[in-house]
């Protein structure tokens, strides 16, 4: 729990594990907030606290500064790729690493320097390599909070010079009158921006395209072509939380018995397949190729 993580007068460096990239960052921030004795809107302009997450690159290639912790979401889910006229970076790169290393070098305005490093599962090689020796070369009082989604995201040359804090907790198992309702349980942060981005619709028309493809009524590559307008990483979202919903609570699809179990099979089959299809995307694979495969193998 978030109660390990002490910031004091000792150099400590965290990883913070959370699938939950919206509640773990609050959560964190809160702490240094407490500690700090500032208002949360003022702790990335604090001189002591330096903040890392996706690069914001201008036309000219040049690196301007972090993505905030909204727009880090706002892009995980495909939502946005640019910042004004300036695009996001898909890593955080060894150019960013080296700040932080000069900001290391400096005292410290008051007692303590803090750097928050958002999602590093985005780390490049170059840029993980710096941070280890950063890791183990630092000797100023400055901690490392690093967020990331599993242990895994980071290599372990770093696990082991962080202390491990996990975030996630067992979910009660509550029931849901609908989807929507349960897609928005665990993807609370696009309440916010259901309008804005019109989400409501999205979940509906994908959870019925969907149903079609299983029922063979909806055409996969016309359906993959709408899914691709929409954009992948949110579709892919959509269609994990979906799979998860009908398997957990055994709702009828409305096909005859031996149909409905063939589909409960192949939702599951696909759900394994997801880590994948997300690893994909983050490289960068072709989206319609992938969400052409997805339909597919929806209505095989």
């Amino acid at each position: 729990m978030i109660n390990q993580l002490k910031l004091d007068n000792f150099s400590r460096n965290y990883l913070v594990i959370s699938s939950d990239m919206h509640q773990r960052y609050t959560t964190m921030i809160e702490k240094i907030s407490k500690f700090l004795n500032i208002p949360i809107e003022n702790i990335l302009n604090n001189p002591d606290i330096k903040y890392i997450s996706l690069p914001i690159i201008d036309k000219g290639g040049k690196y301007v500064e972090s993505v905030s912790n909204n727009d880090l979401l706002l892009n995980h889910y495909g939502l946005i790729d640019k910042i004004d006229s300036n695009r996001i970076g898909n890593e955080i790169s060894i150019e960013q690493i080296r700040e932080v290393i000069s900001f290391t070098q400096i005292s410290a305005h008051k007692n303590k320097k803090i750097v928050i490093l958002n999602d590093a599962a985005k780390l490049n090689k170059e840029a993980s390599s710096a941070l280890l020796k950063t890791l183990e070369e630092v000797s100023s009082n400055c901690s490392f909070i690093i967020l990331c989604n599993s242990h895994t995201d980071v290599y372990e040359t770093i696990r082991s010079r962080c202390q491990l804090i996990y975030l996630d907790t067992t979910k009660k198992l509550n029931s849901y009158s609908n989807f929507a309702e349960y897609f928005y349980s665990n993807n609370e942060f696009l309440k916010s921006y259901s309008d804005e981005y019109n989400i409501n619709n999205t979940i509906e028309n994908t959870t019925s395209e969907i149903e079609g493809l299983l029922s063979k009524t909806a055409d996969p590559i016309e359906t993959s072509a709408k899914w691709h307008k929409v954009g992948t990483k949110l579709i892919v979202e959509v269609l994990h939380n979906y799979i998860v919903f009908i398997v957990r609570n055994s709702i009828s699809l409305n096909f005859q018995e031996n149909d409905h179990n063939k589909n409960l099979k192949k939702l599951s089959d696909i759900y394994n397949k997801i880590p994948f299809i997300k690893k994909n995307i983050s490289l960068n694979i072709n989206h319609k190729y992938i969400l052409n495969n997805i339909s597919i193998e929806l209505a095989s």
